[in-house]
């Protein structure tokens, strides 16, 4: 059966109790960090990874790049992404952030979506602040923290961290849309076809785990811990798998509806048109 190559951000609480307990069944997981959702449209499209975990909206966006344009959600790897949007200590409340500079990962997809949303909700123009592509959730967190913006959006542990570096939180993301789906796996639908055995394989494991997370906290806990996350942030990620591994309707319709109401191309598109289930674990 061929490795599956997959690139993420942190690595998934699924995938990491999944391979501490040996849950895969016959496929190799050759898995990397990656620097921003750019670079892993790129890795997709040049055939150096086989999937990533990634915001959910991103799909949107690359489908409209030249590249493979069969790009879908495969699964869903969190019931929600806990985003909170960070600010430097002398921004008061989000109207301090007109004119300001705010750090992103890319600037027409992902995690940016939302970040429209919840600030036109909050009567904050997008054309008055400075957009600043900064990078991947780590690399917006060293930024932020050097000063070399006013605010971004941040997600477990980041925020956590950023709080006790003396940054303050202007809001969370979910008090405002409790919808919001989290991270998921995308692939080409090509490649799909193409490794069908090695994703359902994998899937299954990524299945396994989330049951034993359920059955089984406090052990999946020490297996979050031994692999160098702090027990409140295990405990967190525990509380955050997702109920089941198929992407969640009102989370992407709400994707969907963010990006249409910010006026952004790839948006004239439902549900079924970005999900590829073929891979599921039967279930």
């Amino acid at each position: 059966m061929p490795p599956l190559r997959v690139l993420w951000f942190v690595p998934p609480p699924l995938a990491v109790v999944a391979q501490a307990a040996s849950l895969f069944k016959g496929v190799q997981i050759q898995a990397a960090r990656n620097p921003s959702s750019d670079a892993q449209f790129e890795a997709l499209r040049d055939g150096i990874a086989d999937a990533v975990v990634t915001a959910m909206d991103n799909v949107m966006d690359w489908n409209l790049r030249p590249g493979p344009r069969d790009l879908r959600i495969v699964a869903q790897m969190e019931r929600t992404t806990p985003l909170a949007l960070v600010a430097r200590p002398h921004v008061q409340g989000l109207a301090g952030l007109h004119g300001g500079r705010i750090l992103v990962d890319a600037p027409r997809n992902g995690f940016v979506v939302a970040l429209m949303a919840l600030l036109a909700d909050e009567g904050v123009p997008w054309h008055s602040l400075d957009i600043v592509p900064a990078g991947g959730v780590s690399e917006r967190f060293d930024a932020l923290c050097a000063g070399h913006g006013e605010a971004t959006l941040l997600g477990p542990p980041f925020d956590a961290m950023a709080l006790d570096a003396g940054l303050r939180c202007l809001a969370r993301l979910q008090a405002t849309y409790p919808d919001f789906p989290g991270q998921g796996l995308v692939a080409s639908a090509s490649a799909l076809g193409r490794l069908r055995p090695s994703f359902t394989a994998w899937l299954g494991g990524l299945e396994r785990a989330r049951l034993r997370m359920a059955d089984d906290p406090a052990g999946s806990a020490e297996t979050l811990n031994a692999a160098g996350f702090p027990a409140g942030i295990a405990a967190a990620m525990l509380a955050n798998a997702p109920p089941s591994l198929m992407p969640d309707r009102a989370g992407v319709e709400l994707l969907i509806r963010q990006r249409r109401d910010a006026g952004l191309f790839g948006a004239d598109v439902a549900y079924d048109g970005l999900i590829d289930l073929r891979a599921l674990p039967e279930g």
